[in-house]
């Protein structure tokens, strides 16, 4: 018999994929910055 994953599951995994995403998406933008400024007193 399959089983069928309760909608707290979907929620909880939806949860983790979120929070993940955002923190990738500040650690890029932080990163970016940081190679921005390099540049700059580089150039």
């Amino acid at each position: 018999m399959p089983t069928t994953s309760s909608p707290f599951e979907y929620l909880i995994v939806f949860g983790i994929v979120f929070v993940a995403g955002v923190l990738t998406s500040v650690g890029f933008r932080h990163y970016t910055e940081k190679v921005r400024r390099e540049a700059m007193s580089h150039a």
